[in-house]
């Protein structure tokens, strides 16, 4: 039985990262068709600072696609000490943390030229990828003592 769920498992990995970079590179060609379509009349720097977010989720999306390959296609095994899995945490939380910051920074580009009322979201969207930042460090802080204690490093 648990290698038939392994097997089960590999193809939905393989099926879900394959999906997801089919759906970064569709925003990718979305962003590229949005500014592809710029003209005269419309206003340039609101579609440039929409592409930009396009292409900000797809990056998330590749890398997550990246992580998931990686940590369950790829090597196939679980993780075998803490050192890996702080490892592994931090990878994917630094995705969405970058992910997170630079959508913020391109909404607070949006809300200066918008009004200073569409600030809030940007401003908290910054304080929750700090926080997440924050927490992570923490959490590395916190495992790397209980794994120099425990020697499982």
């Amino acid at each position: 039985m648990q290698e038939f769920y392994s097997k089960i498992s590999r193809v939905y990995f393989i099926t879900a990262t394959t999906v997801l970079m089919a759906l970064a590179f569709f925003l990718l060609g979305t962003a590229l068709w949005e500014i592809w379509q710029i003209n005269a009349g419309a206003d340039a720097a609101s579609t440039a600072l929409s592409s930009i977010s396009l292409l900000i989720i797809g990056f998330a999306v590749i890398e997550t696609a990246k992580f998931i390959a990686e940590e369950e296609v790829i090597r196939s095994r679980e993780l075998r000490s803490t050192r890996e899995s702080r490892r592994s945490i931090t990878k994917f939380i630094t995705i969405i943390v970058i992910a997170a910051s630079l959508e913020a920074l391109v909404m607070v580009f949006q809300a200066t030229r918008e009004g200073i009322q569409y600030a809030i979201y940007p401003a908290t969207l910054f304080l929750a990828a700090s926080a997440s930042l924050v927490g992570l460090g923490v959490y590395q802080w916190l495992s790397s003592r209980i794994g120099d204690d425990h020697n499982s490093d």
